[in-house]
């Protein structure tokens, strides 16, 4: 029986994860192929938001980002391979299709013009908050990882030890006119709080980004236990568009945007082949019960389903943009 001590609960509605549907079961982390007993995935039906059935431990935390290559250190983990023909049709064909637009400098400008003070929590090595840099503008981050932390430095960013859930006391006290977090929530064990925390932190007038990957996608919804986007156990909550609305209203944010994007790179020669490695790595650990693996056919059909598809089922991630209600 779980430990209802370390049993996770709803972030929205609060019902105990033991409650929840049986969603899926990851036996290994597909990065580092050891075993791990974290990636048994439940579902809220009432609030469509996927979380892990037990809480992890602070140690498995650690360990969970203790390898070799992670983006967060501007690498990558996708096997280099050359596109074959396949490839290079069906990225084609997706790119015809795709009208998704990521979230950048100049969209933030636009929604948070004059902004002075920027704070990016779990901003890695600072690729996207120094990408805000401007005469007069101030850049701050928040980051667990040193290396990460070192990076984001040498950008020029101010830097802080710290998560969206424990923010760094230099930090607390302060306010920003503009605050991003981008693919964060999906890895905290308590969201809620960290929304609290961002609201807490925003100066009056402020503005307010947050990115995460969209589980009602129909990739992820195709290829959910191989999916790039499942990402376990760094993953601990997973959610869609209207679960991550409903979250951040329950923390007194108006959400004035909506962006998505990611459609095209899931056809790409490395995507394919990385998804299909995991394929694999889950079946010889007995995983993948429920996803065949990657082929040209059954690509062709999901292009062809999501060719026409509304952004919330087209595209891998959704971000908001909210101010305080």
């Amino acid at each position: 029986m779980d430990d209802p001590v370390r049993q996770p609960r709803c972030p929205i509605c609060g019902t105990s994860a033991g409650e929840l549907t049986t969603w899926l079961d990851i036996p290994i982390d597909v990065k580092t192929g050891q075993p791990i007993d974290t990636g048994k995935l439940v579902w809220c039906q009432s609030c469509d938001v996927g979380l892990m059935r037990r809480a992890m431990t602070p140690e498995e935390v650690r360990v969970s980002y203790d390898m070799a290559a992670y983006y967060t250190h501007g690498q990558t983990h996708f096997p280099d391979v050359a596109p074959g023909l396949a490839d290079r049709v069906l990225v084609k064909l997706a790119w015809l299709t795709d009208r998704g637009r990521m979230m950048d400098a100049a969209r933030l400008q636009e929604l948070q013009p004059g902004a002075r003070r920027v704070l990016d929590i779990g901003c890695g090595g600072g690729d996207f908050v120094a990408s805000l840099a401007a005469p007069g503008r101030e850049l701050f981050g928040v980051d667990p990882d040193p290396k990460a932390r070192d990076m984001a430095a040498a950008r020029g960013v101010t830097v802080e030890a710290g998560t969206a859930e424990v923010m760094p006391s230099a930090i607390g006290g302060q306010t920003f006119d503009l605050i991003v977090m981008t693919h964060v929530l999906e890895h905290c064990a308590d969201p809620a709080r960290a929304l609290r925390n961002v609201r807490d932190l925003l100066a009056p007038g402020g503005g307010f980004y947050c990115e995460v990957p969209n589980c009602a996608a129909l990739h992820f919804q195709t290829y959910a236990e191989i999916s790039e986007m499942l990402d376990v156990p760094r993953h601990v909550h997973f959610f869609t568009q209207g679960s991550l609305r409903r979250l951040m209203e329950d923390a007194g944010f108006t959400v004035a945007a909506a962006v998505h994007h990611g459609h095209t790179r899931h056809f790409s020669a490395g995507w394919r082949a990385w998804e299909n490695l995991v394929h694999r790595r889950l079946r010889a650990a007995g995983g993948a019960r429920q996803t065949q693996r990657r082929s040209l056919g059954r690509d062709l059909g999901l292009i062809a389903r999501s060719a026409f598809a509304g952004p919330e089922r087209k595209y891998d991630c959704i971000g908001l943009f909210a101010r305080t209600a």
